[in-house]
């Protein structure tokens, strides 16, 4: 099986958040960018989460402070 390719542009502009320091927000279903963007964010040694919100869709952020869903400070 072939691996799916990530959307160059849409890989660049999520290093070049991650090398300015924004934050990063992305949901999306499909598992490569994922994948991706975990990657870079490990070897940067910035802190994320990962939620699985059902049915293959998955939320990466960098706000590792609040809830996503009521932003309440853990």
């Amino acid at each position: 099986m072939k691996a799916a390719k990530v959307n160059p542009n849409w890989l660049k502009k999520r290093e070049s958040e991650i090398a300015n320091n924004l934050p990063i927000d992305v949901t999306t279903s499909f598992n490569s960018a994922i994948q991706a963007l975990i990657i870079r964010l490990t070897l940067a040694n910035k802190s994320f989460k990962l939620y699985n919100l059902g049915a293959g869709v998955k939320r990466v952020t960098t706000d590792t402070d609040k809830c996503p869903c009521c932003k309440r400070p853990f």
